[in-house]
């Protein structure tokens, strides 16, 4: 499999300006995201939820497109564009079902928010490819045809990721 990962150093201060916010969404929707799963997700175009608060979405967009000319370099991308963001936090029993983001031909990106590798799973692939060792404050990219899923949090601990996809063609 071919991954790229780097540390991102401002990780946990956006947590800790951000945690609130999220906690807040998830006393009102626990379980409210796009998919058929079990997990609680906001996008950044989720403006038609009145009861949301917003994170700093636009923070996280202003960091992304800092480190994307690098990642679209690595996976031979002369053109892209970033998708929407959106976070995935998952309390104790919360899981993300199989899926695949739709790319076209770009790459999905994982940003280990909350992450404890004792107490929570990686990002898992269906075919059997194994995640890099990741930390608290890792990105992950991959293909984003690749089929990934989280697996139940047996932990009491949450997990917090961000979820984007930066794709091979400017489809604005």
């Amino acid at each position: 499999m071919i991954y790229y990962k780097r540390k991102l150093d401002w990780s946990q201060e956006f947590v800790d300006n951000n945690i609130d916010i999220i906690e807040e969404n998830y006393k009102k929707f626990p379980t409210k995201n796009r998919w058929n799963c079990n997990v609680h997700t906001m996008h950044d175009d989720d403006d038609h939820y009145e009861d949301l608060l917003t994170i700093d979405f636009a923070y996280l967009r202003q960091e992304y497109e800092k480190i994307a000319p690098d990642i679209a370099r690595f996976f031979g991308m002369k053109e892209y564009h970033l998708s929407d963001i959106w976070y995935n936090y998952y309390k104790e029993g919360q899981y993300q079902e199989p899926h695949m983001h739709d790319g076209e031909g770009g790459v999905t990106a994982v940003h280990y928010l909350l992450f404890d590798p004792k107490e929570h799973s990686k990002t898992e692939f269906t075919d059997g490819d194994k995640s890099p060792n990741i930390q608290q404050g890792d990105i992950l990219f991959f293909d984003c045809f690749k089929e990934h899923y989280v697996p139940q949090n047996k932990s009491t601990k949450p997990r917090l990721t961000v979820a984007f996809t930066i794709t091979k063609h400017d489809i604005r």
